[in-house]
């Protein structure tokens, strides 16, 4: 089993201290995935409008083994349906 530590950022970093055990790398980076994704399902009303996000997978050393980025862009179709701004 190897230790695999996944840091979050959004408008702030949150510092993974603990980590998590996984049998293999696939399983790891999947959590990197399924983390990424619970992220936006979380608060999605925050995501749009927000800096990139991200969420980056490091081993026991500190390695960075994957990263995700994260961001939404509204096309300007899209801007006519955005609330006007007062």
């Amino acid at each position: 089993m190897a230790l695999f530590f996944f840091h979050t950022e959004t408008d702030h970093r949150v510092t993974d201290t603990e980590g998590t055990e996984f049998p293999s790398y696939i399983e790891a980076r999947a959590e990197g995935i399924r983390t990424a994704g619970q992220m936006m399902q979380d608060v999605p009303e925050i995501f749009w409008g927000s800096r990139p996000w991200s969420v980056s997978v490091t081993n026991a050393d500190g390695l960075i083994m994957w990263e995700i980025h994260l961001d939404g862009q509204t096309s300007p179709a899209g801007r006519s349906l955005e609330p006007a701004s007062t």
